[in-house]
């Protein structure tokens, strides 16, 4: 008998049945990717500044567009942009969608906390084309159609090589303002004397006069005085409250702040930066703006048309050698020179050009320059910084959210910024009021008198570091929101404009 030999046929039957298995598998895997991407309802595409939503996934091209905040043109201009602006923009009702070159009437589009929501698209090959329009140029047109005429416009000169001076800088004593960057974008400063400049506002039964429209849209107030409609350019009047910027103790590098931290002790010898330069207490002038405010300037009940998140700039930056032996590093009790004095100064002299700035958070150089045209722009922000002095009100998304009420002070650089000057006198620019008032910008720390000093206006109109336990004029500053209308008023002395409230 012939024995044969017996084939094994597993490894083929094993291969046969992995192929098999493997084919199924495949054939799912194509029915549900082809079952998400019918019936998925909305895709999302990620951009540094925030999501466009839209429904289906019919969406080849989305362009979008800016309009230019500093253009000097009648229409409008936009530019190309790749991120969605966060704030101090508006969806354009120029936004569309089309297909084949014909508008869908269908579509709609929204633009919510930073994002882009496009709904009921039903047709493949959709382009949308999204238009941002800035609100800072709507509230310049709200005021130049209050006051029935355009401004001249102009660029701020950064440095500024001396106080307001209308012979050189506006002969034709035309209604100019003059642009400088912000955190936001551009701000509009109204720079000038009380002939050039119609800034008068009227708002919560006080006068006020307008610094500048903020890069956000926001309309920038000083205090002017506690009637509706007066006419007051000089004395005690146009100051709402007076108060001390800190009374005693001031022996340490933390006073220098707006709200302060941890002073040096023998319970703490030696604070940090961070920790001396926190936001747990408020100062004097805090609680004097705060009670104001809840008090006889009676601004609670208006707290809905202000804004508190484009905050107050308390620019605690250390800059050292600005003067000689100022090389402190801002924690206990050593000699430190802060940002805004290195702008003005440098080596106990007073800058012939001197810088200003509307960012709050800068960085800077670890050394004030010794040459007059030694700093660079102002471009780059210290985030860590922009949260510490950035002074907002709880609840804000942005600075230090610490303010219980949407008021504080002026700055030094806003101050020369509308025509005063570091070291000078001059009485030739509106914001001149014969007194002297603070700002919220740090000078320095004094290791031999044991003193903080901040700037204060004097009452020749000239910028000047003092000791903080002066007590001299509180103006309240406050942000008017975006939306607010005009029911009034061409700005100007005995007409300002009217700010339309239901109160």
């Amino acid at each position: 008998m012939k024995l044969e030999k017996l084939e094994d046929n597993t490894s083929k039957v094993k291969g046969v049945i992995i192929g098999i298995l493997l084919t199924i598998g495949l054939v799912i895997l194509i029915n549900y990717i082809t079952s998400l991407a019918r019936y998925r309802n909305t895709e999302s595409i990620e951009l540094a500044s925030g999501n466009i939503s839209y429904n289906k996934a019919d969406l080849n091209i989305i362009a979008m567009y800016q309009e230019k905040d500093d253009s000097t043109s009648e229409e409008k201009e936009y530019i190309n942009i790749s991120k969605i602006p966060t704030m101090g923009y508006k969806l354009s009702e120029d936004s569309y969608c089309e297909v084949n070159g014909k508008p869908i009437e269908e579509v709609e589009i929204e633009y919510v906390n930073s994002e882009i929501n496009i709904s009921h698209l039903t047709e493949k090959g959709t382009k949308c084309y999204i238009y941002f329009d800035s609100l800072v140029k709507e509230m310049l047109g709200k005021l130049e159609t209050s006051k029935g005429s355009k401004y001249t416009i102009d660029a701020m000169p950064n440095p500024i090589t001396g106080p307001y001076d209308e012979s050189t800088e506006n002969p034709e004593g035309k209604e100019k303002l003059y642009t400088s960057p912000d955190n936001y974008g551009t701000s509009y400063v109204f720079r000038g004397n009380n002939d050039d400049v119609n800034n008068w506002v009227t708002f919560a039964n006080h006068t006020w006069r307008i610094i500048r429209i903020n890069g956000d849209g926001t309309l920038r107030l000083i205090f002017q005085c506690a009637e509706p409609n007066c006419e007051t350019t000089e004395g005690e009047t146009t100051n709402a409250t007076t108060s001390a910027y800190k009374s005693a103790p001031y022996d340490d590098n933390t006073y220098i702040g707006y709200y302060y931290g941890t002073a040096k002790s023998e319970e703490y010898p030696n604070p940090k930066y961070e920790e001396a330069h926190s936001n747990t207490t408020p100062s004097n002038i805090a609680e004097a703006v705060q009670t104001w405010y809840n008090g006889i300037g009676s601004m609670s009940g208006y707290t809905d048309y202000l804004e508190g998140s484009t905050g107050w700039c308390n620019d605690r930056t250390v800059v050292k050698n600005v003067f000689n032996g100022y090389n402190g590093d801002g924690t206990g009790e050593t000699a430190t020179g802060y940002a805004p004095i290195s702008r003005l100064m440098t080596t106990d002299r007073w800058r012939k050009n001197q810088y200003s700035t509307l960012k709050c958070g800068v960085k800077m150089s670890e050394t004030s320059p010794s040459d007059v045209e030694g700093f660079k722009s102002f471009d780059e922000i210290d985030l860590n910084s922009l949260k510490r002095d950035l002074f907002t009100t709880i609840g804000s998304n942005v600075g230090n959210q610490s303010l219980d009420v949407p008021a504080a002070l002026i700055t030094s650089d806003e101050v020369m910024m509308v025509g005063g000057f570091g070291g000078t006198a001059s009485t030739d620019y509106w914001l001149y009021t014969n007194q002297y008032y603070w700002t919220m910008s740090p000078s320095r720390y004094n290791v031999t008198g044991k003193l903080v000093h901040v700037f204060r206006v004097l009452n020749g109109g000239d910028l000047n570091g003092f000791a903080v336990y002066g007590n001299h004029g509180v103006r309240p500053v406050i942000n008017l929101k975006s939306n607010i209308e005009f029911s009034g008023g061409n700005g100007k002395s005995g007409s300002p404009f009217v700010v339309k409230t239901n109160i």
